[in-house]
């Protein structure tokens, strides 16, 4: 009997061995045919520099950071991600160094829908989690999507996730860890609870920069940490491509926030930023290349890529764009805020 279990044990491990093995086939096949796809399509693709004028001088603006009024200079960009080609005016506040839309349009909305990539992960209330439960902190991401990251928290044992996103049709749910609810961050509950308040991407989305952090530092714990991941303005790759800079992706990117213009709003909001950490990579570069030669996003692969430019040139590309993150001139960085140290109430002023 023993011998017929040991036996039946080693037919089972070959067997799950065998899936493992047809399944990495699978994936392998896959790429393959996706990668040649690829190739084929980048070999269609032609370039035509735009040849527009998208330096439109000085004009007068008001910034919705920091209030200053004033000539500034502005910039004609268009709309590429969809290849819509909207064009959108942007201007630069010379006062808090944030580069900002000119006039949020009123069909925001139509610049997501259904298709933007952000919402792709399906709904799964019934998800069952494979890992146990180890970590409990209280977790909030802004302008989440469909919970990706937070889906990836999950499935490594975090269980008290929560997200918001205002452009989702209706709340989502992975499982028991993780609940999205469809609306801004000014309509989440739970003041002074969360150990981390998360914006992936998403805090140039929005369209009230100050409000936002407000609601950020009213719902995060006096020892929580807000983490930023966004793009940032002044960048190398608006240096050498203007307005086609891809990650200022008109008109989604309300506000591609400075240095300067990020304290300003913590600063406000009773927080202040520990540290900056730059992390642009080569895409800045040749995205914005591909932009500046009528390639929308989705045409954009490494395949198209390999086709206009030498794997040693792509390889300077990085090697550039980790110089400009060490020098503060990359195009996107992370930024970690805190809660500012409130004096205690018996505390006597310092003279």
């Amino acid at each position: 009997m023993a011998d017929n279990i040991e036996e039946l044990r080693e037919e089972l491990k070959e067997a799950k061995e065998e899936i493992a093995r047809l399944k990495k086939d699978v994936e392998n096949n896959r790429n393959a045919v996706i990668h040649f796809y690829r190739v084929e399509a980048a070999g269609k693709v032609v370039l035509k520099k735009d040849e527009t004028e998208r330096k439109l001088g000085k004009r007068a603006h008001t910034c919705r950071v920091c209030g200053a009024k004033g000539d500034f200079e502005s910039y004609l960009s268009r709309e590429m991600m969809q290849n819509k080609r909207d064009e959108f005016e942007y201007f630069v506040c010379p006062e808090c160094g944030c580069l900002q839309i000119a006039e949020v349009p009123d069909n925001l909305g139509d610049y997501y829908g259904e298709g933007y990539y952000s919402f792709a992960l399906p709904a799964n209330p019934d998800k069952k989690y494979k890992s146990p439960a180890t970590n409990h902190d209280k977790i909030l991401d802004v302008g989440c999507g469909s919970g990706v990251w937070l889906s990836r928290l999950a499935d490594e044992g975090y269980d008290n996730l929560f997200g918001c996103d205002p452009f989702l049709s209706q709340e989502v749910r992975h499982g028991d860890r993780v609940y999205i609810k469809n609306c801004s961050i000014h309509d989440m509950e739970g003041e002074g609870t969360f150990n981390l308040i998360h914006f992936g991407d998403s805090f140039e989305h929005v369209t009230d920069p100050l409000e936002t952090m407000q609601s950020a530092a009213r719902l995060l714990k006096d020892d929580g940490i807000i983490e930023m991941t966004i793009p940032t303005f002044p960048n190398v790759a608006f240096e050498l491509f203007g307005p086609h800079w891809y990650q200022l992706d008109a008109p989604r990117h309300i506000f591609l926030h400075s240095r300067a213009s990020m304290e300003y709003l913590a600063d406000k909001c009773g927080l202040k930023v520990e540290k900056f950490v730059y992390d642009s990579n080569a895409a800045q570069m040749f995205r914005s290349f591909f932009y500046q030669h009528g390639v929308p996003f989705n045409d954009i692969t490494w395949e198209l890529a390999l086709r206009f430019f030498t794997q040693e040139q792509l390889d300077e590309f990085a090697k550039n764009s980790e110089e400009c993150n060490k020098n503060g001139f990359g195009d996107h960085m992370s930024v970690y805020l805190t809660k500012k140290e409130q004096p205690k109430i018996n505390e006597k002023p310092v003279k």
